[in-house]
């Protein structure tokens, strides 16, 4: 099996099958992936199924990977939070408490406000990483500070 020649014909379709289920954050990562696995376990496809159906299963299976990894970096992340008080802050606003970040009602915005002030990204760099224009970025921040003021 030549893998330059499977990547040159099924790359694009790993990567909407990887959308499909993550989105675009990670989409690419897990398409390089699931090739880095097909790599390893080439000599372990017989060709009782179609590739597209060996690729479909093995993309399934990264990204349900992904999911779990996920779960397990937030389960840390919680339970770092959980006996400390972290705060946020920026010159123009209060001092927040994490804990008060996790129960925003959109994630969107507790991760875009948790990366603008607690890790000094700019909002382009959030804008570029998760797909979103920058108005929206704004937008979202801008929610998540009045939810952490309390006028929401």
């Amino acid at each position: 099996m030549n893998i330059s020649k499977l990547w040159e014909e099924n790359a694009e379709y790993v990567l909407k099958i990887c959308m499909r289920y993550v989105g675009n954050a990670a989409a690419e990562d897990i398409r390089q992936e699931v090739f880095l696995k097909i790599i390893k376990s080439k000599k372990s496809f017989n060709k009782q199924s179609d590739v597209k159906t060996w690729l479909y299963s093995i993309a399934f299976r990264c990204c349900i990977d992904y999911y779990r990894e996920v779960r397990k970096e937030r389960q840390i992340m919680e339970e770092m939070f959980q006996n400390q008080e972290l705060f946020l802050s920026d010159s123009q606003n209060p001092v927040w408490k994490v804990n008060d970040i996790s129960e925003m009602p959109c994630p969107f915005s507790q991760l875009f406000v948790e990366l603008y002030y607690g890790e000094d990204w700019s909002m382009r760099e959030i804008s570029t990483v998760f797909g979103f224009n920058l108005t929206q970025v704004k937008k979202k921040i801008k929610i998540g500070v009045k939810h952490l003021q309390g006028i929401i």
